[in-house]
This record gives C-alpha cells, structure tokens and sequence, in this order.
C-alpha cells in the first residue's frame, strides 16, 4: 500500500488524490487533465504525517515504561 495525499488542482478545483512518492512531480489532475506540481502542504498531507509522527513518539513512551510498570506491579517490590 502507498502513501497517498490530496491536494487541489489549482485549475479546477478539483480534489485530487496523489501517491507520496510523487511529491516535486508535475502530475495531471484527473478530472480537467491540468498538470500541476505535487506539493505536500496540503493540510490532509500534514495531519497525516502528524498522525504517523504523533504513534511513533507514542510506542517510545509506551516501551519506556512498561517495564517499570511491571516491576512496580510485582509482589516482592511492595512490602
């Protein structure tokens, strides 16, 4: 599966839907056949991102602390 965005043609309108490796490409929408270069600006391509960015820092603390957590949760560290 590839990583896609939207962005709007700056002719029509038009959302169109881009696979992520063609950022910096001249693409052409597929509704008007307008031909554009593909920028990554588009908010739907920075919430994205952000979304990606925002579970990777999540899994980091999630890993860093369930190891504390069990040997909190162990019968010989409570008495």
């Amino acid at each position: 599966m590839s990583v896609r965005f939207t962005q709007s043609c700056p002719t029509c309108g038009r959302r169109v839907e881009i696979r992520a490796s063609l950022l910096g490409s001249v693409v052409a929408c597929q509704h008007c056949k307008a031909e554009f270069v593909a920028m990554g600006d588009d908010v739907e391509f920075q919430r994205s991102q952000g979304s990606a960015d925002l579970m990777k820092r999540i899994d980091r603390v999630l890993q860093q602390t369930q190891p504390a957590a069990s040997v909190s949760a162990t019968p010989s560290s409570m008495g």
